[in-house]
Parts: structure tokens; C-alpha cells; sequence
């Protein structure tokens, strides 16, 4: 079982207070629970003897029947009391720790540099957050788990010793052979384990490309094959989670076949060779009985550890990475553009070798609206993302009315940018949320002049006006009202420059043209960079700047 530092960091993430408390709280159940089966030796003695109390082989007080069975009474309170105290306890760690670990790791994907993030796939990423972190939880679960039941077993192994130091001896030696026998059960489960990090990766992979891809698997009629890829993924999937439970289920029935030779030769011991008391003999038989399904336990928790653990590391490793790739945090305030835009001899590579753009010098004056063609994979998309501030150049520079865009400076420009993409992202909720969520204290007046300026005031005539419910991205809406609301809101941040990613290749004719109209009429007032193949953005540009493999062909 391989702690190495997957434990430590969880720990530290539930905070040290929390921790402290469920070891506290299963110490002391685990006390109570010793104590009292200590305690059965003079209460089975006075009970056989009359109220007299026999020779047993550690020394107590003399104690009447009465006070004894209270003092055990006593104790099984505490232990419930701490019981019950513990599992809130628990609980509360466990969510610490799976909350904590989700907003960390989302926090690191989204703080990580544009660059980086591209690398990664969606589904890899849903994996984590959703699968991967609830598997982190029941890794916790089990850890926890392994803690109290260390303890149980601590305090009845002590128990033992007070009682009969010789047969605990015995006992101890013989489970902690059997537990050696497990070792290669504990390794498999997690190797099953990483094997199942790596399925659920694949599956939310497989499941994101297939639900994005709808409407291309019906007119190509794959709907069939898509169907039986994903179960097939399901079908490993299952049968490593089968695995699993096999294994578990097999260590339990030898634990059991184990645990009943093992009782059989400490009740011989006792009687034949060591010649112990009968209530000695009971005390000990009801620690076993009492130990024995908890060594069950134990071993189920190791394995659940061993499997779960490997979604635990690939989180702390991902938040790892992630946070390697983060992006330096502003240095200061951000650039305004009040005269141009300057790049200068920019390269950049998404691959080694393959170079996206080859000494790129382009000059975007303020309040010009400059068009982007080319082919796909010209390199329009990587420079708009460097002159956004999404991404900084392999070589060359950035500036901004003469001051370089350096790395501190990125993250503050891109607030006075405003991004609109080729599919808009509306969100579940009103027109008004929407807009608000660029800028939340934006007055009404405010948010109709945005709406008014995009050409969005269809909106007045929808039910409700800006409280319409849109729907889940919108959906109550077309694709040329969804992008007009999209703009809206990017006008409502009052931005240096907007960057249109193909804002008109989705929409209807009467929506580009609107959308033409309402950028047309900005002219001289808002910096606008637009990608488009062709079509009306590229009529309206002041300037056309075309591409062909990562340089500048013309304009």
C-alpha cells in the first residue's frame, strides 16, 4: 500500500484541524471499546465465583459486580458518543478534502497559460473534476476507515497482552502472516486502479467527442458503431471494476477460512498448553471474535486504498502541472490602446518544428477594423490569440500604444479585450444574466445601449425582455440572435479590441447582416480584429490581412 505522498497532501488539503479531530475521536473509540473487553475478565469472574473475585493475572481494584457492570456501561456510551462524533467528523474531512481538491484543480486548469491548456483534451479534464475527485473521496473514505480500524485493532491487541501476553503474542504473529499473504491482493488493486484512472479518462473523452459530434454521426448513419465504441469502453470498464470485486471477495473468503483455523489453534493454545482461567479463555475468545471481522475490514480498506488512490495522483499531478504552467499574475494596470497595436517579427510553434507563424510584422491601428483570411491552419487563430494577450510569441514582441505586452502585463490586457467566437457561449439563465456576467454592475441603461449597439434589441420583444429565460446555452434562441447577445455583452465591457474568431460563418444572412451593420456603424470608435474566410466582415474591413502558412501574403 503506497502512501508516498498522495496522504499527506490530502490531509493537508482537509486542513490539519480536521484530521486532528477524526484521530482523536477514533483513539478514543478505540479506547473505550479495549477497556471494556479488559473489563469482561472480572465481570465474567465475579459472575462464575460468586461474587469473588479469582486469581487473574493483572491486578484491579476490588470492585463489586454492581460498580463494574456501570463502569462498562460508562464506557459503551463514550464509545458511541465518539462514534457518532466521529463519522460527522469524517464526514466533514471528506468534504473538505473533495471540495478542496475540485476548486484546486479547477483553479490550476484555469489559471494555466491559453498554451498549455490546448494540450489538453476535454474529456481528460471532465474526467478529473468529476470521476476522478469523487474516486479521491472514497479514497479518503478508506483511509479513514484504515485509521479507525488501526486503532480498534491497536486497542484490542492491547487488550489482549493485559489479559494473556502469551496467546496476544501468538495471535499478533499469526495475523500479521495472514496480512503478509494479502500483499500481492494489495498490488493488483492498484494496478487495477491506474488501469481504471485511465478507462474513465477515455470513456468522458469518447462521451464529449460523441455528444459534440451529433449532428455529423446522423448524416453519415454511425449512429450504431458510435454507440458500440462506448460499449465497449464500458465493457473494460466493468471488467476491471469485476476484477475487483473478485479479488476483494476471494481475500475475504480466505480471511474467514484463515480466521477459523486461527481460532481454533489460540482456543487449543489456551487450554491445552497455556492452562488459562476460563473467564481468561472467554475474554480472549471475544476478542477474537470481536478482532476478526475487523482484519476483514482492514484488508477490504487497503484494497479500496490501493484503488482509488491512482485518481488521487493524477489529480495532484495534473494541479501539478497545471500550476507549472501558470500564468504570472498582473504587474500592474492594464494597457490602454489609444494608437496601435504592434507586432514585431512574431514566431510561433504549436509543435516543435511546425511553426504557426513565421516572422509575422503587423500594425493595428486604434478604432481600425482589420479583417484575417486564409486557409485553415494560416495561422489567423494563433496571432488574434496573440494579440488578445492569450498566448505570448516564441520570438519577437507585442506592443501596446509602444509598451511591450510582457508576460506580467498579458493577463491585465486581456480585460480590456473582449473575445467573441465562432459558436457563442450563452449560459443556463436570463438575457440579463448573461450580460451581467461581463460586467455585474452594469446599469439597465448600460445593458440596452450594449444590446442596441449589437443589433440586439430583438431582445425587447422576446417574453419577459431581459429576463427571458434562455435555456441551457441559449437554445431558446437561433445561432444569429445567440452570437448578437454574444457581442452585446462583449460591447458591454467598453473594450480596446474586440476579436470576432468567425463571429459570421455560423449565422443567418439577415444575422450577418445585422451584425455587419452594428459593427460598420463602430467604425473609428472600436478596434475590431476579425477572422473570416470571407463574406461581409472582410467588405466592411478597413484593411484584409491574408495568411498563407504562418505569414503574411498580402496587406
Amino acid at each position: 500500500m503506497a502512501f508516498d505522498r498522495t496522504l499527506p497532501a490530502l490531509l493537508a488539503i482537509g486542513t490539519r484541524a480536521a484530521t486532528v479531530r477524526v484521530l482523536l475521536l477514533s483513539l478514543l473509540g478505540a479506547a473505550s471499546e479495549g477497556i471494556g473487553f479488559v473489563l469482561l475478565v472480572p465481570l465474567i469472574a465475579l459472575a462464575a465465583q460468586g461474587g469473588e473475585v479469582a486469581a487473574l493475572p493483572f491486578a484491579l481494584p476490588s470492585l463489586s459486580l454492581g460498580v463494574l457492570l456501570a463502569v462498562f456501561v460508562v464506557l459503551v456510551i463514550l464509545r458511541s458518543v465518539a462514534d457518532v462524533a466521529r463519522a460527522l467528523a469524517e464526514q466533514d474531512l471528506r468534504a473538505r478534502i473533495v471540495d478542496g481538491l475540485r476548486i484546486r484543480a479547477l483553479d490550476a486548469l484555469l489559471n494555466a497559460n491559453w498554451r498549455w491548456a490546448m494540450t489538453r483534451r476535454r474529456g481528460e479534464s471532465e474526467a478529473l473534476l468529476v470521476t476522478n475527485v469523487d474516486r479521491a473521496g472514497y479514497a479518503v473514505e478508506m483511509a479513514a476507515q484504515l485509521v479507525r480500524l488501526g486503532f480498534a485493532l491497536l486497542a484490542l491487541a492491547l487488550a489482549a497482552m493485559v489479559v494473556s501476553p502469551a496467546a496476544a503474542l501468538t495471535g499478533g504473529a499469526a495475523a500479521a502472516f495472514v496480512l503478509l499473504l494479502y500483499r500481492p491482493l494489495i498490488r493488483r488493486a492498484r494496478a487495477l486502479g491506474e488501469t481504471l484512472s485511465r478507462g474513465y479518462d477515455l470513456l468522458y473523452s469518447r462521451l464529449g467527442e460523441t455528444l459534440a459530434a451529433q449532428r455529423i454521426l446522423k448524416s453519415f448513419g454511425r449512429e450504431v458503431q458510435a454507440s458500440q465504441e462506448l460499449s465497449e469502453s464500458l465493457r473494460e470498464l466493468r471488467r476491471t471494476e469485476f476484477a475487483f470485486v473478485r479479488d476483494s471477495a476471494i481475500g475475504q473468503a480466505a480471511l474467514h477460512i484463515g480466521g477459523a483455523i486461527m481460532a481454533a489453534g489460540l482456543a487449543w493454545l489456551a487450554l491445552e498448553l497455556l492452562e488459562l482461567e476460563l473467564a481468561v479463555v472467554l475474554a480472549l475468545a471475544a476478542i477474537f471474535v470481536r478482532a476478526l471481522p475487523l482484519v476483514g475490514s482492514l484488508q477490504s480498506a487497503m484494497q479500496g486504498w490501493s484503488h482509488a488512490s491512482p485518481a488521487i495522483a493524477d489529480a495532484l499531478s495534473m494541479i501539478e502541472a497545471a500550476s507549472e504552467a501558470a500564468e504570472p499574475v498582473s504587474d500592474g494596470d492594464a494597457p490602454r490602446l489609444t494608437q496601435r497595436i504592434e507586432l514585431e517579427d512574431v514566431s510561433f510553434s504549436h509543435q516543435p518544428g511546425r511553426p504557426a507563424l513565421s516572422g509575422i510584422t503587423l500594425r493595428i491601428e486604434a478604432g481600425e477594423m482589420l479583417a484575417l483570411t486564409g486557409r485553415s491552419g494560416s495561422g489567423k487563430s494563433t496571432l488574434a490569440d496573440i494579440a488578445a494577450g492569450l498566448i505570448a510569441p516564441d520570438e519577437g514582441s507585442i506592443s501596446i500604444d509602444g509598451a511591450k505586452l510582457g508576460e506580467g502585463a498579458r493577463r491585465a490586457w486581456r480585460t480590456r479585450v473582449a473575445y467573441v467566437q465562432q459558436e457563442p457561449v450563452l449560459f443556463s439563465g436570463t438575457v440579463r444574466d448573461n450580460l451581467l456576467w461581463a460586467k455585474p454592475d452594469a446599469s439597465e441603461d448600460q445593458l440596452r445601449a450594449a444590446l442596441k449597439e449589437a443589433a440586439a434589441d430583438f431582445v425587447d420583444r422576446l417574453p419577459e425582455g431581459l429576463d427571458c429565460d434562455l435555456g441551457e446555452g441559449g437554445k431558446a434562441l437561433s445561432g444569429g440572435e445567440r452570437q448578437r447577445i454574444a457581442l452585446a455583452r462583449a460591447l458591454l465591457r467598453d473594450p480596446d479590441l474586440i476579436v470576432l474568431d468567425e463571429a459570421t460563418s455560423s449565422v443567418d444572412s439577415q444575422s450577418e447582416e445585422a451584425i455587419g451593420a452594428a459593427l460598420h456603424a463602430m467604425a473609428g470608435r472600436r478596434t475590431v480584429l476579425a477572422i473570416a474566410h470571407r463574406g461581409l466582415l472582410t467588405e466592411i474591413a478597413d484593411r484584409v490581412v491574408r495568411l498563407e502558412q504562418g505569414r503574411i501574403a498580402s496587406g
